[in-house]
């Protein structure tokens, strides 16, 4: 008789710790769900942006950083990017194609800036990081990846080419320091333009005779350094 009390002692025992188990395997699952449910939420893996209403907002205060490519130039009063946003995962989908309207962000496109565009960017796969968004606009820093290459910032190089000027961009706190950084560099792109009398600022500031002397001597000196370092230093 006691032996068959302890068997069923340890029978008992063993039922209890097998549903204790499943207890916690269960709840281990069910948090891991969870959790994976509210990373694929801030993450949209499935979702494709056609408006910039579609972008949700904790896109902008992280930065997300977005992928696709530019189908066509838009010409307006505010010239933008017709891009076809690519998800992270791609999925078949009907209907005819729409294109997610962005606005390089911090740059009023000026002078040869359109053409400058269709030749740089169309057709390229794109990143855009969302900065802002109104009814018209997605508003974003635009980056075109390049192999072996550093990235061209299409703001930033608009604004050397001079094909545009700065544009303050409203909403911006000092605690936007990545934003603020970019406006920065774009400022510091524009002054460059208007050093060299590039685009729309040889017609604003006419070369004068020792503006012609001071560039001949700047571009004698740039030729003795390297180009990582003229690069760097803007010149």
């Amino acid at each position: 008789m006691e032996e068959d009390e302890g068997v069923n002692i340890l029978e008992s025992f063993s039922d209890f710790m097998e549903r204790d188990t499943r207890g916690e395997e269960i709840l281990t699952y069910g948090i891991a769900g969870i959790a994976l449910l509210t990373a694929m939420y801030k993450i949209r893996p499935f979702a494709k942006f056609k408006k910039p209403s579609d972008v949700p907002k904790h896109f902008f205060t992280k930065k997300v950083q977005l992928e696709g490519t530019v189908k066509n130039i838009e010409p307006s009063m505010e010239p933008y990017l017709l891009v076809d946003h690519k998800p992270l995962v791609p999925l078949p989908r009907l209907g005819p194609p729409k294109y997610l309207p962005v606005k390089i962000a911090g740059v009023n496109v000026q002078g040869n800036g359109l053409s400058w565009l269709q030749a740089v960017v169309k057709d390229k796969k794109i990143k855009f990081i969302p900065v802002k968004k109104d009814n018209q606009f997605l508003t974003c820093i635009v980056i075109v990846p390049q192999n072996n290459k550093e990235p061209i910032s299409v703001g930033k190089e608009l604004l050397r080419v001079g094909f545009g000027t700065v544009e303050d961009l409203k909403g911006v706190t000092s605690k936007d320091h990545d934003i603020l950084n970019y406006l920065k560099t774009l400022k510091s792109a524009q002054k460059w333009a208007e050093k060299q009398r590039n685009g729309i600022w040889f017609y604003k500031y006419p070369p004068t005779f020792y503006w012609k002397l001071k560039i001949n001597i700047d571009n004698k000196l740039k030729s003795l350094i390297p180009v990582s370092v003229a690069n760097y230093f803007n010149l």
